[in-house]
């Protein structure tokens, strides 16, 4: 009988919890879990390593030992503003009670936590990422545990779908810590803009020198997305990850019902005659260029940390955006782009691939998977266009050839000069020996 009224009792709690809130939409939603079919080709990479944030893997004892150094890192946010006092924290609980609400129809789930737990949690972890994000990029290594400064599995943590807060309670939190931008001026979107640049950016730049072109006006000019009142539009850390890879130009513009014949092989359009070249100009990773048997590519470096990066940027892109999904489009290409250990190596050559893991099998084992399960629409006719004619060359025996002729013949002005020379030897040696054959019938 008590067991029944335990069950009982336990049922009530979870639908007084679920009458606080509001049923998760479409329109609300933008913290997912990632589906079991996606999470069954790479486990590790949608699964923190060492932090929890937000609810999905709050309560995990296996990352527990974390718990300790975010509340050290709260009450080293709480100090920033006001000394020894504490007196705003009970602005911040008040800023967040009021949005809960909110906060909790960002995630995909009704989450079982009572009120105060709920506020406890996003307000420990909202603080111990804007600190550790300060701490970073003003390089306080005084103040920054060394578990914490060189421990690479925090950095991939915080980008994960489900290890997401929502970006306006960061922001939120910010500016109520700096009510008048005293902060040297930054906004929390430049304090994680510079965040990011640290501890990504060489992945998604490898090139030095377009990187450094890569700064935080570029970025707000070219990258950040704004609601119609003009304030920056980010969802959650991982949005900022996708952000940083897709440029506002790059947004697929109109919805198409083409069907998409994936691109060859790197090996299979390089036996086409088809040269591969570094598109040294290009800061976006996505930026794909062909022109007279050329097919220019942005660098791409394959490391560690690239599958989980593409993979839980494809996996928001895929639930958030019906018709934008610039990212699934790339992971799509490189999946069928690189596929062996061949076309890794045809790659390396022509420098469009620097290969960070050491293996070209281990870097073809990524790509190749990389789009499993990943479903895709409205491809980007950019790429539709650019796929159908690097296969029609590959299809058609004839178009390879005359692919192969213009490559060797016709590519630079010392092959044409060369070519137009041995056609002119060409024809006074036909006529030679015409003259020559008329000579001796006349005789």
């Amino acid at each position: 009988m008590s067991r029944k009224l335990t069950a009982l009792s336990s049922l009530k709690a979870k639908l007084e919890i679920m009458d606080q809130s509001e049923f998760p939409t479409p329109q609300s939603c933008c913290i997912y879990r990632v589906p079991p079919q996606l999470r069954e080709v790479n486990e590790a990479a949608y699964t923190p390593m060492m932090v929890s944030i937000g609810p999905f893997h709050h309560g995990n004892k296996r990352l527990s030992s974390m718990e300790e150094f975010k509340l050290w890192f709260l009450k080293n946010f709480l100090k920033r503003t006001q000394g020894t006092s504490f007196d705003n924290y009970d602005n911040y609980v008040h800023v967040l009670r009021n949005q809960e609400i909110k906060i909790r129809r960002c995630y995909s789930e009704i989450i079982p936590m009572g009120s105060d737990e709920f506020i406890r949690m996003i307000l420990t972890d909202a603080c111990f990422i804007i600190e550790y994000f300060l701490l970073w990029i003003d390089e306080d290594e005084d103040c920054l545990h060394p578990k914490l400064w060189s421990f690479l599995d925090i950095k991939r943590d915080l980008i994960l779908l489900e290890n997401q807060l929502p970006f306006f309670v960061l922001r939120d939190l910010f500016d109520l810590t700096y009510p008048n931008g005293d902060n040297h001026g930054r906004s929390i979107e430049f304090v994680t803009y510079r965040y990011f640049d640290s501890a990504f950016m060489f992945l998604l730049v490898p090139n030095k020198q377009l990187r450094e072109k890569f700064t935080f006006s570029y970025f707000v000019q070219h990258h950040l997305p704004r609601l119609p009142d003009g304030t920056p539009h980010v969802y959650h850390l991982c949005d900022m990850l996708r952000i940083c890879y897709v440029r506002l130009d790059q947004l697929p513009r109109e919805r198409n019902d083409n069907k998409l014949k994936h691109v060859y092989s790197a090996c299979k359009l390089h036996d086409a005659g088809i040269k591969f070249e570094v598109n040294a100009d290009e800061i976006s990773l996505l930026k794909l260029q062909y022109s007279k048997g050329v097919l220019k590519i942005p660098e791409v470096m394959i490391s560690d940390s690239t599958e989980t990066l593409l993979r839980n940027v494809a996996a928001f892109e895929q639930f958030q955006f019906r018709d934008s999904r610039s990212m699934i489009d790339y992971i799509i290409f490189l999946e069928h782009f690189i596929r062996s250990e061949k076309d890794v190596e045809i790659l390396e050559e022509n420098r469009v691939i620097q290969n960070n893991i050491g293996e070209n099998d281990a870097v073809a084992s990524i790509t190749k998977r990389l789009g499993m399960h990943t479903k895709y629409v409205n491809y980007n006719n950019d790429y539709i266009s650019l796929f159908k004619e690097l296969n029609e060359i590959c299809d058609s025996p004839c178009q390879r050839y005359i692919e192969i002729f213009k490559q060797q013949y016709w590519s630079t002005p010392w092959r044409i000069a060369s070519f137009l020379g041995a056609i002119f030897l060409l024809f006074l040696t036909l006529i030679q020996t015409i003259s020559s054959v008329f000579a001796f019938f006349q005789n």
